[in-house]
């Protein structure tokens, strides 16, 4: 792992380790009441420090079940209720514990009924004068905005945007990003015909991180694993097979990593901005956090290419641009499934000496796997590339190239799209974006 990483992995664990909420839920699971129950222990102190890592993203059951109780993936949550039901004991536990052995604690510890998110609230005491409820002052939060170390704020709030232990690669980096608040989207096109079709008024949209864990481990094996494989645990299996002890010993530290890039959390966070002025309800999911089955019904963001989000695959039928291995040196490129006149067969990165490297990106906006919604698929050969690709559509770009290009107007209903970028990346950031292609999928 680099320095960068290793390093916002400390700062991480400093910032939750200086957080009096994370103290308090130490103390409760050490506790006379979670001491002979391990598995609640541990489903509590997950529930606490993914809230406090990362606020603003769903805390789902799926991945309650996998994380923590050793289901499957792909396990159905309707027939398996074993969640709501562990969640229920951990909530008389907490019940236990401050009625008694905590009962001196200034912060009280609860799940409310119906919701997996502890909540932390000053003790309310009764005023032995008037009976009216007062609540005892809480010490003073130490928990800072940007962290221990003074991160820089943009990176904060995008930390605040993906799931929990996320390691945000390249961090020095964000020094450079503005502020990812309503201003600093306020170029973007919220009326756009796309906006308005992914985040329409009062319903749910989600936004699909990648799992660059996945990515990395597929890179460091040189093995692609399909979809299927991803679900059904196929990386457990392709490590086991690593002869070196010490790499299968790493490898399995990573494989329990959830590491997201920077771009993502860019991304996702300005999305979750423009959904919101749209007047939609916008949720940031993890990849491995989803099912083959979420995918029938709602809109979707599908941040990053198959090999973080493997749920690519499901719209590639769809795609003319795919994602593929093309040479023996584990390099990448879009192949180009149907050339038209003046376009190649392939295209990938390149890094041309004493110039700037040039690489691509697609942006394809198809429907759902039940035809019941939308999806837009972000999708870059490198980190800057996908960036691009979000900048171009939250730019207002996409909108100009939807009416020059596929005589879109500002009335029309918003056809399915392709789109090709050529991205050319200066000192670690994207600089020049040209689109290349275009197309309109033939979805039968």
């Amino acid at each position: 792992m680099n320095e960068s990483h290793s390093t916002l992995v400390a700062a991480n664990e400093q910032h939750l380790a200086a957080d009096e909420r994370w103290a308090l839920a130490l103390r409760v699971a050490s506790s006379k009441a979670f001491a002979k129950a391990t598995q609640l222990r541990e489903l509590l102190l997950y529930l606490v420090k993914r809230t406090l890592m990362a606020p603003t993203v769903e805390i789902t059951e799926q991945e309650i079940g996998c994380q923590v109780l050793g289901r499957r993936q792909d396990y159905d949550t309707q027939s398996d209720n074993i969640v709501r039901v562990q969640i229920r004991h951990v909530r008389q536990k907490l019940e236990e514990y401050f009625a008694a052995e905590g009962r001196n604690e200034p912060l009280v510890l609860t799940i409310p009924k119906g919701s997996r998110v502890p909540r932390f609230e000053p003790r309310v005491e009764p005023d032995v004068k008037t009976g009216d409820a007062e609540a005892l002052s809480p010490p003073e939060p130490v928990v800072k905005e940007t962290g221990p170390a003074k991160l820089p704020r943009a990176l904060g709030l995008a930390l605040g945007a993906i799931t929990l232990l996320v390691v945000v690669f390249l961090a020095g980096r964000a020094a450079g990003h503005k502020d990812l608040t309503a201003q600093g989207v306020a170029n973007a096109t919220v009326a756009g015909p796309l906006w308005s079709r992914l985040f329409p008024g009062g319903e749910l949209t989600t936004i699909v991180i990648a799992d660059s864990s996945f990515a990395l481990l597929q890179d460091t094996l040189r093995s692609a694993l399909t979809l299927d494989e991803y679900t059904k645990g196929g990386l457990p299996r392709l490590i086991e097979t690593e002869t070196d002890p010490r790499l299968k010993a790493v490898l399995r530290d990573m494989s329990t990593r959830q590491h997201t890039s920077l771009a993502d959390a860019t991304i996702s966070s300005k999305l979750r901005v423009i959904g919101r002025q749209a007047g939609g309800r916008v949720t940031v999911r993890y990849s491995r956090h989803m099912g083959v089955r979420d995918f029938n019904s709602g809109n979707f963001v599908i941040i990053g290419s198959k090999r973080g989000v493997p749920w690519v695959e499901l719209f590639e039928q769809d795609m003319n641009f795919r994602l593929k291995h093309i040479g023996p040196d584990w390099r990448f490129g879009f192949v180009n499934q149907k050339p038209q006149p003046g376009e190649a067969e392939i295209y990938s990165t390149m890094v041309p000496p004493n110039t700037p490297t040039e690489s691509y990106a697609t942006i394809a906006f198809l429907p759902n796997t039940a035809r019941s919604g939308d999806v837009l698929l972000l999708d870059g050969l490198v980190m800057e590339a996908t960036e691009a690709a979000g900048e171009f559509c939250m730019s207002g770009a996409l909108t100009k190239l939807l009416s020059d290009k596929l005589r879109v107007g500002p009335h029309d209903k918003l056809p399915y799209f392709e789109v090709l970028l050529k991205i050319r990346i200066v000192s670690g950031a994207p600089h020049n974006v040209e689109v290349v292609a275009w197309r309109r999928p033939n979805l039968g």
